[in-house]
């Protein structure tokens, strides 16, 4: 045995009791959703204007955030960025629709029978008196609606069939049309104020056409924009929902998705009829794109309101891809998720996500994303973000051959 210097001795003494007693592997690292601040995450334009204020203070999830949004209005919980933008313009759209409600001409009204009227014909089933665009006489439209009605679920977001057949449904979508607002939307304050607008303009003969003289500023007003993305266009509010069914409908069975995949997705009433729409349009964009199947077969897995705008947002987010960035070739299926690839075998992935955060959970998924590509022939992935990831978040991305692309919006939604 050679011979070791008593220094040296001590040294390998230390460093082998170190190594006895070290981690076979290093912990992996996560962290915790932070809180952040609404200055630090939010355009000047969202954070205060004359009827509103975000709170300072803004939690995450690790994936989206969570705003209060306070207003004259009342006080509204708000998840997702997306969403906020949303209730900013439904906020401004209230305040035009207080002027208008003060009005002589809708003050009368609103004083008088009009939402007696909706509320004694809740008990009626049919509704013939609806207008749709086309070629179809008012018999051929009615038995299409009736087939329609028969052959698909309603969205929970949508009037009783009583409000239907009166009118006042379509009243209510010609004036959110007007507002630029969603009639299907999930903001109760101004679906009540909507209904009050709408019960009046019943009463009193008050069309959506003659509603643009009442508005302060015209329609030019332009409060919202109910697409989501100004790439694609907006969604015709004013056109039924059984009309939007069935145009979907038809438009999937052009892209050859299967019918029963269809109706799994279509009688889905998680979804409002804009945000089925939306996703459709987003899909009927991509001409040429294969295996768009996959991504109805997604998103008909809906079961919550936030999922539903997250998917309608990531079908517009993939459709921008295509429009601005590069061709896409197919959608492919990875697990519990779906992604799109390019002519060349790259794997793209959009998340409208706000804020993404290095946790367990994340780390999992990404890897199994990572060996669902591989499994696919797919080499070399980007990863689009409608927000930001964490420094970490781009750390493990990078280590993982992902290509990280932050506030997607900009590019893909056109800022929305």
């Amino acid at each position: 045995m050679p011979f070791l210097h008593p220094t040296r001795l001590v040294l390998a003494v230390f460093l082998a009791l170190a190594l006895s007693q070290a981690p076979a592997a290093a912990a992996p690292a996560y962290e915790s959703p932070p809180q952040l601040r609404a200055s630090d995450v939010l355009p000047k334009a969202m954070l205060s204007g004359p009827d509103f204020r975000v709170d300072p203070l803004v939690t995450s999830d690790g994936y989206l955030n969570t705003y209060i949004l306070h207003s004259r209005f009342g006080d509204f919980t708000v998840v997702s960025t997306a969403l906020l933008r949303t209730r900013i313009s439904e906020v401004a759209a209230l305040a035009v629709m207080e002027q208008v409600s003060n009005s002589g001409q809708f003050g009368t009204a609103l004083a008088g029978k009009g939402i007696q009227t909706v509320k004694g014909a809740a008990n009626l089933v049919i509704h013939p008196v609806d207008t749709i665009t086309g070629t179809l006489s008012g018999v051929g439209k009615f038995f299409m609606r009736a087939q329609e009605s028969m052959t698909s679920e309603k969205s929970r977001y949508e009037d009783s069939a009583g409000q239907q057949l009166i009118g006042f449904s379509q009243i209510k979508r010609d004036y959110a049309k007007q507002f630029r607002v969603d009639p299907y939307s999930t903001n109760q304050v101004l679906q009540d104020k909507l209904d009050a607008l709408a019960s009046a303009g019943l009463a009193g003969s008050i069309t959506g056409s003659a509603l643009q003289a009442l508005i302060p500023g015209g329609v030019g007003i332009a409060v919202g924009s109910i697409s989501g993305s100004a790439v694609l266009g907006e969604v015709d509010v004013s056109v039924a929902p059984q009309d939007l069914r069935r145009q979907n409908r038809e438009s999937l069975r052009g892209m050859g998705v299967p019918d029963s995949l269809t109706r799994l997705f279509i009688d889905n009433t998680v979804f409002t009829p804009v945000q089925q729409t939306g996703i459709v349009q987003a899909l009927a964009s991509m001409d040429g794109v294969k295996g768009r199947d996959a991504f109805i077969g997604f998103a008909a897995d809906t079961d919550s309101q936030d999922l539903a705008l997250f998917r309608q947002r990531m079908s517009q987010m993939y459709a921008g891809y295509a429009l601005k960035v590069g061709s896409l070739d197919r959608f492919v299926t990875l697990g519990r998720f779906v992604g799109a690839a390019t002519p060349g075998g790259k794997l793209i992935l959009a998340f409208p996500l706000d804020y993404l955060s290095w946790t367990e959970t994340t780390a999992k998924i990404v890897a199994g994303l990572r060996d669902a590509a591989a499994a696919n022939n797919l080499a070399g992935a980007e990863v689009w973000f409608t927000g930001k990831a964490s420094p970490l978040c781009r750390k493990e991305f990078k280590r993982l051959g992902f290509t990280v692309h932050e506030n997607a919006a900009e590019k893909l939604l056109d800022g929305k």
